[in-house]
């Protein structure tokens, strides 16, 4: 069984016409407005010639427009196709060709790549839903099959070119759902949401408030703390997301005055990566009545495992994990040959998951596909162990370092390490050897909250790990290497490694 976004938000239009849907500043959109508003976005479209069963490109930008222009491509049958806002003239255009888009909805000067895409002005577009058409008709909207395609969503590309993850009207939903109950939103919740919408993260908490007749507060912006502050006093805002990284830079940002302001949330969901041991500590500390939450998700299954920080802070053993699964998604381990394995933490096995919101596969990726995919199972490329139904995360596969036979896991070094008392952040890779002894072995990049000796840190690691686990170099560094969503770039620690070793 399975809904719609678009079939639900004609309902809430009806029985809650003058609810706030989705705000941005001074604009904002009831339930009624939105859904006139996606009525005559499909006309648009219609007219525009895109049919059931197309692919729509459009710029994913912070804003009502977003929401609008989602839904009606949805209404008229055709799949959404999400482009960066910051993307790059080449990369759209690569990502229009890889899909077979009919039409790109966007601002963007396309430059060089404009003649081979059929653009339309987002702000046009915007603009046409405003008023009642003044001839035509609204299309009829026709109810999808599960299995057809709702959503494209390509990944940022860091190992190789972008992949679009093929999502379907039944993995949406479920998707959704699975926000639902993993954050613990309500109806009258206002949700504060400052990542970029064209990232599964952002777009899962919209689908779900809306999908349930919240209140979207949208916010153009990782940082910007004053803005946070601003949103709270203007809407009441109950909820937000954040990843990782922002939460060290708001906390910065507002210094002392952080837990009076963050207070006024009701939950606050961490995604696109793990907290720290040494921020789940804190947030549980300054936060005591606000529930925090750190999800684990992909663009390929949505948020499918979450963790309630208050519920672990004050256990040493569970406090390392990324949480527990939500009621419809199972959550297995596979040894290096594939076979089900019961995991521990000196056995662990690759993650795989099932439960109707895993993607249908990767557009045109039928080798890849075959990979991923094993008797209804999503294969991830993550290490973890399960125990006592938490699941412990030690790194993505090709992260893992073996030193001399012993397998470590960075995640567990910087987990440790983050505790550190003059330690602000830091990240391991792992490196070659010098010795040509041990294959390779752990470095630890550290970006200090006051200036340390290394014989400190190594001193308080030695307590904690064993000796094979030690980071063998530290390097100092002023911030870390990020993607997009401030998730930390590895491979990009690697470069500096080698370009300070001269390789």
């Amino acid at each position: 069984m399975f809904d719609t976004l678009n079939a639900r938000i004609g309902q809430l239009a009806e029985q809650r016409p003058h609810k706030l849907a989705i705000a941005f500043k001074s604009e904002r959109l009831t339930y009624a407005e939105l859904r006139q508003r996606v009525l005559r976005g499909a006309r648009i479209l219609t007219d525009l010639g895109v049919k059931r069963g197309d692919r729509v490109m459009f710029s994913a930008v912070s804003k009502p427009e977003m929401a609008v222009t989602y839904l009606a491509i949805q209404y008229v049958g055709a799949a959404a196709v999400f482009a960066d806002k910051a993307g790059t003239p080449e990369n759209l255009a690569f990502i229009y060709e890889d899909t077979g888009a009919v039409l790109l909805i966007t601002d963007k000067n396309m430059k060089e790549f404009a003649d081979g895409c059929n653009t339309y002005s987002l702000k046009t577009f915007y603009e046409g839903t405003q008023e009642d058409p003044t001839d035509g008709q609204i299309p009829e909207y026709l109810f999808p099959e599960g299995t057809d395609l709702a959503d494209m969503i390509y990944t940022s590309g860091t190992t190789g070119r972008p992949k679009g993850v093929m999502l379907s009207y039944r993995a949406v939903f479920n998707i959704l759902m699975n926000t639902w109950e993993g954050v613990g939103m309500r109806e009258d919740d206002r949700v504060l949401i400052p990542l970029p919408l064209h990232h599964s993260f952002a777009l899962r908490e919209m689908r779900a408030a809306l999908y349930h007749g919240a209140t979207v507060i949208l916010q153009n912006g990782f940082t910007f703390a004053k803005e946070i502050e601003n949103n709270i006093a203007e809407f009441g805002c109950t909820g937000i997301i954040l990843v990782p990284a922002t939460v060290g830079t708001v906390e910065k940002q507002m210094q002392e005055r952080f837990p009076e302001i963050m207070r006024n949330f009701r939950y606050i969901e961490v995604g696109a990566g793990s907290l720290s041991i040494a921020q789940k500590l804190r947030l549980s500390r300054e936060l005591p009545d606000t529930r925090i939450v750190n999800t684990w998700g992909s663009s390929e299954t949505g948020g499918a495992i979450f963790l309630d920080v208050h519920r672990v802070a004050g256990d040493p053993d569970k406090i390392s994990s990324i949480g527990v699964p939500v009621t419809n998604v199972e959550v297995k381990t596979l040894d290096s040959e594939g076979r089900d394995l019961v995991s521990s933490r000196e056995v662990p096995g690759r993650m795989a998951l099932k439960g109707g919101m895993e993607m249908s596969g990767y557009w045109h990726r039928s080798e890849l596909n075959e990979e991923t995919f094993r008797d209804g199972w999503l294969l991830t490329s993550d290490m973890v162990y399960i125990e006592d139904g938490y699941v412990f995360m030690l790194g993505r596969i090709d992260d893992i370092i073996n030193v001399g036979g012993e397998k470590v896991s960075p995640v567990e070094v910087e987990n440790i390490a983050s505790q550190f008392e003059d330690m602000d952040e830091c990240a391991c890779v792992g490196v070659p050897d010098k010795e040509g002894i041990l294959g390779s072995v752990p470095v630890l990049f550290v970006v200090e909250k006051r200036s340390f000796e290394d014989k400190d840190l190594t001193r308080f690691l030695s307590g904690r790990m064993e000796k094979y686990k030690l980071p063998a170099h530290y390097v100092r560094i002023q911030e870390l290497p990020r993607n997009a969503m401030k998730k930390v770039n590895r491979r990009a620690l690697r470069e500096i490694w080698d370009l300070q070793e001269g390789l």
